[in-house]
């Protein structure tokens, strides 16, 4: 298993690293970066981890759920609620009092208060302490219970951050997508552009012969319609250059009126890893898996949040409050308290219904996750077979290209010395180019596969950080 996963890496790294066959796209706008900096495949990466402007949205949004995480924690902090009154009538003394209440939920449910009171009533100073705790003693009693906003928060923070990641990784492959296929289109106008030169020449060569009576016309039209129809493709396949790298400045946030040059390998290795261990790897890594597994247990929870819901609401209330004029020794009155109180409907049918509506979720939930184990190993073997398909028509393309070079050849040597029309010719080079561009694209494809195995088996991003900090 090590060697294996050693060998992706290996893999990667010399997709991103390599030395040897570098090239690069770029256009020629003249705002931005000096001509000669090149953005590579990896800084693209890395500036689109970065600045791509729906990974900065969705890291506003883990941000807004932490914050809603640290008010739900908050319930249970120590909080100091002043209080105060004044008040002044012709008819009777006026007065007034100030104040504070201290106090503090209990992670029981329990909510425990202390109330000091200070004031003065016709002249008179009054001293008062309230004390207080309110208990539940059916609905929302205990931990599991009193905490449910808390443990909704921290579900819903730890789902958010998941999907960062998750984002994280389409947001990659977005990347080298659009790189490729600038770098892709920049290869294909390059061949176009190198077809077209050698058109140019053959068709001077033609005018040539024509004129010594050693090919007729048809030679000639055959040379100008070809050339025509390269320069058409060439228009196009320019065209389609630039939306490419237009859409690499998108996903890095890159103004449109600023020149980009992006660089990436060509190179590849072949990547070996069994299917077994490959669906292991990712049933181990995935994010959907463990998504489903918090969304299974929080489904869990709730259940039994439902279930609490249907005992009546029963509080006790114990309070205890002292009193005292001038003299804080002098104490006027002492008071102890003890209340039950209770507001719930005898019926409880919406209860009911949403208790029930939570076991739905969660058989729902656990079906889903078991429908997610199964995409994750269906996908995995999609990503191995789509990877090995490719690398056998990459060994028929390179086959098709080492022919028409010999059709090409032969086509050339007939046309030289008279011996055939160039239809032969111009058909050989059609054949050529067309192969050298299909090798080209089934070998890009090939890279960007290895990256899309990586996302298949959720290793395309490091988590180590983020687990660490967990």
């Amino acid at each position: 298993m090590r060697k294996e996963l050693l060998f992706i890496t290996i893999v990667v790294v010399s997709v991103i690293v390599h030395s040897g066959s570098w090239l690069y796209a770029g256009n020629n706008e003249t705002v931005g970066p000096p001509k000669n900096e090149i953005i590579s495949l990896e800084q693209a990466i890395q500036i689109a981890l970065t600045h791509n402007r729906s990974l900065v949205n969705s890291a506003l949004g883990v941000t807004s759920s932490d914050l809603s995480l640290k008010s739900q924690k908050a319930e249970f902090d120590v909080k100091i609620k002043p209080q105060g009154a004044v008040n002044y009538n012709s008819a009777t003394d006026g007065y007034w009092q100030t104040g504070a209440t201290v106090s503090r939920k209990v992670s029981t449910g329990a909510t425990l208060s202390v109330t000091p009171l200070f004031g003065e009533i016709g002249g008179d100073s009054t001293n008062e302490v309230d004390v207080s705790m309110s208990v539940p003693l059916l609905r929302g009693a205990g931990t599991k219970f009193s905490m449910d906003g808390v443990y909704s928060g921290t579900f819903a923070y730890e789902s958010a951050k998941l999907s960062f990641i998750q984002q994280q990784a389409e947001t990659v492959l977005q990347t080298v997508s659009a790189v490729y296929n600038s770098i892709q289109t920049q290869q294909q106008v390059s061949f176009l552009e190198k077809q077209l030169d050698d058109l140019k020449k053959h068709l001077a060569l033609a005018k040539i012969k024509e004129r010594n009576g050693i090919i007729n016309a048809m030679d000639l039209y055959r040379a100008e319609i070809r050339i025509q129809n390269v320069q058409e493709e060439l228009t196009s396949t320019n065209e389609q250059y630039a939306n490419n790298i237009d859409a690499v400045k998108q996903l890095l946030a890159i103004p449109q009126q600023q020149t980009i040059i992006v660089a990436a390998p060509v190179d590849y290795a072949t990547v070996h890893i069994g299917l077994e261990e490959a669906q292991k790897i990712a049933l181990k890594n995935r994010i959907e898996l463990e998504l489903s597994s918090m969304q299974v247990k929080e489904a869990e929870r709730q259940v039994a949040i439902a279930k609490n819901n249907l005992l009546p609401q029963l509080d006790l209330r114990l309070g205890y409050n002292v009193a005292h004029e001038e003299d804080f020794d002098d104490l006027s009155d002492k008071r102890w308290t003890a209340a039950l109180s209770s507001d719930t409907d005898i019926f409880r049918t919406s209860e009911r219904n949403d208790y029930e509506k939570s076991k739905l979720s969660f058989r729902q939930v656990q079906l889903e996750r078991q429908g997610e184990e199964e995409r994750v190993v269906q996908d995995v073997r999609f990503q191995l077979n789509s990877l090995q398909k490719q690398e056998e028509r990459i060994q028929i393309r390179q086959e098709q290209a080492k022919q028409a070079m010999g059709k090409l050849r032969l086509a050339e040597s007939k046309f030289r010395y008279s011996m055939a029309n160039n239809f032969d010719l111009l058909e050989a080079q059609t054949e050529l180019q067309k192969a050298k561009i299909d090798q080209m694209v089934e070998t890009i494809s090939y890279i960007i596969g290895t990256y899309s195995l990586r996302s298949s088996l959720g290793t395309l991003i490091d988590r180590k950080e983020d687990k660490e900090s967990n």
